[in-house]
């Protein structure tokens, strides 16, 4: 698959999810909280396998299913060898920055995650990774969250705390759903569309971090 996706900001959202944790009384409940200064990585698996993704520094790896986004895992920053199965990538990751690595099965393209940070909204991100535009609406398709998101592109829009499903939407028609979640202010959450087949595949989940050691 051709993923073009050098202005999709795969992440775009990862510092509210970050200072939820830090500042939340109960930051247990979603997961462990990075040191400052903190490097962040994840793999989108476009591949029809799992993913082992080994950084340097760590001594364990995270498995990534196929077709899934996995969770940011949090190293000091520094040159650092990123390996997903059997490709390698030399990264100088800088402290305070995120980077999602598109796997394809052979090769590894490298995106910038720029910070947002929101604490009294929640910020949803919408991924086309189809080759037709899409919308992200709630599921009746009557109103639109993130409009007119090209393909291979990106659209990014902070909400009021809800519970709510989604749907993208190809003019009028539906072509993948989401299923409801609670997106909780502060937190940030990605939807993603991707091919399957003569299909397409819809993945959501809220962004979190891996304490891999």
């Amino acid at each position: 698959m051709n993923v073009l996706i050098q202005r999709c900001l795969l992440s775009l959202l990862l510092l509210a999810p970050l200072a939820a944790q830090a500042q939340d009384g109960n930051a247990a409940l979603y997961g462990p909280v990075a040191p400052a200064g903190s490097a962040y990585v994840r793999v989108l698996n476009l591949s029809g396998a799992p993913a082992e993704v080994l950084l340097s520094g760590k001594a364990s790896a995270q498995k990534v299913n196929a077709g899934q986004l996995g969770a940011y895992v949090f190293i000091a920053p520094g040159n650092r060898k990123i390996t997903v199965n059997q490709t390698s990538q030399d990264a100088n990751l800088q402290g305070n920055s995120a980077y999602t690595l598109v796997y394809d099965g052979s090769s590894l393209q490298s995106i910038v995650d720029p910070y947002s940070d929101d604490p009294k909204k929640a910020l949803v991100a919408f991924y086309n990774l189809t080759d037709q535009p899409l919308a992200l609406k709630t599921q009746d398709g009557k109103h639109a969250i993130v409009d007119n998101v090209a393909k291979n592109h990106s659209g990014v829009r902070p909400v009021n705390e809800i519970k709510i499903g989604f749907a993208a939407f190809n003019g009028e028609q539906s072509v993948a759903r989401f299923d409801e979640q609670f997106l909780k202010k502060g937190r940030s959450y990605s939807y993603l569309v991707i091919p399957d087949g003569g299909s397409y595949r819809a993945i959501s989940q809220a962004n979190s971090l891996d304490a891999i050691e």
